[in-house]
């Protein structure tokens, strides 16, 4: 990890009044989750420049400790993990069992039905409260231009997240009664979030300041915007829109999470500290001969899962430290395949495609061999089952590729507190 000794410290020291313990990440609710999200009738607003700056920090905190419920319980609802310990029966009810006598009810009282849901809200709280108070402090109007973008892109990512896992979430958070919208209206929020992200950004490049004191070291935040643009543009369907954007960002572009000793990776707590998931055994007894990504993701000793599938170690996420890809060039190449096979530029298509497969130690495909869309389709869903492992993308792609029926459940029920709280909230599946 490339940063400088001090600004992993002044990150955990700013954010560790807003994030959780990421030990704990599985166990209990962070102390700051508060019985419904949206229930705050108010928005707290800072008057301090050392205020929106910790605000701003402590934003990226709880965006890294939200990662584990973010990868976890999609991979799990989409049969990419498995559970590994016989104690975990709030996770055990996400997975998906070969044997449908095997699952466990998945209700609305569970502990992390509620952790998903009011973490990624705690995220657009914080976001709002920094929206609300950015003008009325002094700052240098590139500090200024790159907190508005930091808060729009974090709360478009929160909704964008909530969207792949609720058929219909709050968008405008009004109070106890805040409205739900469903997943094609939510998306089209995430969407113009991240466009006030970018328009913020393009009108006035951020500070020196913000970058090298308020931005967590390894995110490229002009080039995030426009990645996560182009992945959900591909989510709402719209495929111009997402090969453009996609296009927009440059091919040496990276954007990660970086953790730190004294600010630890949940990931590496749940995959590899606790060792609570790993991956389902036909990911690797399925993959190609040569598939260079087996080796780097996968461990080669098979053990059962609770409720019968077999499993192998994750080797990903095997330190504290590791960072969290936040968007990788192989995603922004299967989305301009996927877009382009389905506005049916079958040949653009298979190119995109071939580039992951040879990056992968894969022979090309032919275009023989891939002749269709649904074929090139196919190809595309299963390049992004190993390119993508453990990103949390697995149950959205799932959905979008027509095979939702895979998938543990279709939706995640509303969580106990918001329906309590919030009489707007729709009848859980």
């Amino acid at each position: 990890m490339t940063t400088t000794s001090d600004r992993p410290a002044r990150r955990s020291a700013l954010a560790i009044g807003f994030v959780c313990v990421a030990s704990g990440v599985l166990l209990a609710g962070c102390n700051l989750d508060i019985a419904n999200p949206n229930a705050a009738t108010e928005v707290n607003v800072l008057t301090t420049p050392a205020g929106v700056r910790a605000l701003a920090v402590g934003l990226q905190g709880r965006w890294g400790n939200a990662r584990a419920d973010a990868v976890w319980i999609p991979g799990l609802v989409a049969n990419e993990l498995g559970v590994t310990n016989a104690s975990l029966a709030p996770q055990r009810a996400f997975q998906r069992f070969p044997d449908a006598s095997a699952l466990t009810p998945l209700e609305d009282v569970n502990v992390d039905v509620l952790n998903f849901w009011s973490r990624h809200y705690q995220i657009v709280r914080t976001a709002d409260e920094l929206l609300a108070s950015i003008e009325g402090v002094t700052l240098a109007p590139g500090t200024v231009s790159g907190v508005r973008a930091l808060a729009f892109t974090m709360k478009a990512y929160a909704f964008g997240t909530l969207a792949e896992a609720w058929q219909q979430i709050p968008v405008n958070i009004t109070g106890l009664e805040s409205p739900f919208v469903d997943r094609a209206a939510a998306l089209t929020a995430t969407l113009e979030l991240l466009a006030q992200a970018r328009q913020t950004l393009d009108a006035t490049p951020v500070s020196a300041e913000f970058t090298s004191q308020l931005l967590t070291p390894g995110i490229d935040l002009p080039n995030l915007v426009r990645a996560w643009q182009a992945r959900y543009a591909l989510a709402a369907g719209r495929n111009d829109q997402a090969l453009a954007f996609a296009n927009d960002v440059p091919p040496a572009a990276t954007s990660e999470y970086r953790y730190a000793t004294a600010d630890q990776s949940p990931l590496w707590s749940v995959f590899s500290g606790l060792r609570y998931f790993s991956a389902q055994a036909a990911l690797r007894t399925n993959a190609e001969a040569g598939d260079t990504r087996v080796a780097r993701l996968f461990g080669p000793t098979p053990q059962a899962s609770f409720g019968g599938s077999s499993i192998v170690p994750v080797l990903i996420f095997a330190t504290q430290t590791e960072a969290y890809a936040m968007f990788t060039q192989d995603e922004l190449t299967l989305i301009r395949a996927e877009a382009l096979a389905r506005l049916n530029r079958l040949p653009e298509a298979l190119s995109r495609v071939n580039a992951v497969r040879e990056g992968s130690g894969l022979a090309p495909r032919t275009a023989l061999q891939l002749a269709t869309q649904t074929a090139l389709l196919d190809e595309i869903a299963r390049q992004r089952r190993y390119s993508l492992f453990a990103s949390g993308l697995a149950w959205a792609d799932l959905r979008r590729f027509g095979r939702g029926a895979e998938a543990r459940v279709s939706w995640l029920p509303y969580p106990l507190n918001e329906r309590s709280g919030n009489p707007n909230t729709p009848p859980n599946p």
